[in-house]
């Protein structure tokens, strides 16, 4: 586990020049796309004074399709920052700007990315549809006892652990498939295989110190706001003069506090890059060191192995 870590934050260490040209390219980007968006759907593309059916035949048309295409994008530049992760720590010889590409490992990885998310998307909704299915009918037996209740909960505790066991298993597939330059299913599978609490408990300490760090920036930032909602104990008009407080106390920052805050996120974004694909590239790169490697993919000579 120490080295799992010591690789993620080595990556800060050892690349901080690349780091931070991950997170400018993320800001300007993503801000890029943003402002894209914003003409799109508020400019003079789509119009405020369009009435419902004008603004209707125009998302029905070329307008979805475009937003569509743009999200794609935004997309893409989150998988040529992750695999410039995944190629600093795994591939460093082929080099690059800050490691960044745009290739064929991009699109196949971007592939992957939209594959695995539609597949737990599924997953997921199957397995809460069986478990509200399941609660369902010990309601109709058993009623709405305490009885009924504690089963029904730790029955939805059963669905969050196996979900959590399900991500952690997979969690390798795309570090792993970047490193074989195909889509690695089983083999990703196979090197999670009896590691499940030395990855989760990486990824719990990990996710840990986000959670503190992200907490402190936000209370001293929304603190009073936080506050005041607290102050209000439920009262909807208190709750409405505290988010419009808030909102004037935004808008009256000086620019340079703005600017602070900026630096800020642009240093979290850079971190999260770091410690997020980075902690995954680093797992890849000190499980595949272990003896089994060869066990991992023997799946690939009788061509189990997607390419």
């Amino acid at each position: 586990m120490g080295s799992i870590l010591g690789g993620a934050f080595g990556l800060l260490r050892e690349r901080p020049g690349a780091v931070v040209i991950w997170a400018v390219t993320y800001c300007v980007g993503s801000l890029a796309i943003s402002l894209i968006m914003g003409l799109l759907m508020f400019g003079t593309v789509m119009p405020a004074s369009a009435d419902a059916g004008a603004a209707l035949s125009v998302w029905a048309g070329p307008m979805f399709s475009l937003m569509l295409l743009l999200y794609l994008c935004l997309l893409l530049l989150v998988v040529v920052l992750m695999n410039a992760v995944f190629r600093a720590m795994l591939r460093p010889q082929e080099g690059g700007f800050a490691f960044m590409r745009l290739g064929m490992d991009e699109f196949r990885m971007l592939g992957l990315v939209v594959l695995v998310c539609v597949g737990v998307f599924a997953a997921v909704l199957i397995g809460e549809l069986l478990l509200l299915l399941l609660i369902t009918i010990i309601g109709f037996a058993l009623g709405t006892g305490a009885i009924a209740g504690a089963i029904s909960v730790v029955l939805a505790l059963a669905f969050l652990c196996a979900m959590v066991w399900l991500e952690v298993r997979i969690s390798l597939i795309f570090p792993l498939s970047f490193h074989r330059r195909r889509m690695s299913l089983d083999a990703a599978w196979e090197l999670t295989r009896g590691r499940f609490w030395l990855l989760f408990a990486c990824y719990f300490l990990i996710g840990l110190i986000f959670a503190v760090a992200t907490g402190i920036v936000m209370w001293a930032v929304m603190g009073e706001y936080f506050a005041a909602l607290i102050q209000a104990n439920g009262d909807q008009e208190q709750m409405r003069l505290a988010a419009e407080a808030f909102a004037a106390k935004q808008f009256a920052m000086p620019l340079a506090a703005k600017i602070l805050f900026g630096v800020v996120g642009a240093v979290f974004f850079a971190v999260g890059l770091a410690l997020g694909p980075g902690l995954l590239a680093s797992a890849t790169r000190e499980l595949l060191g272990d003896e089994s490697e060869a066990a991992v993919f023997a799946a690939e000579s009788d061509g189990s192995v997607m390419d």
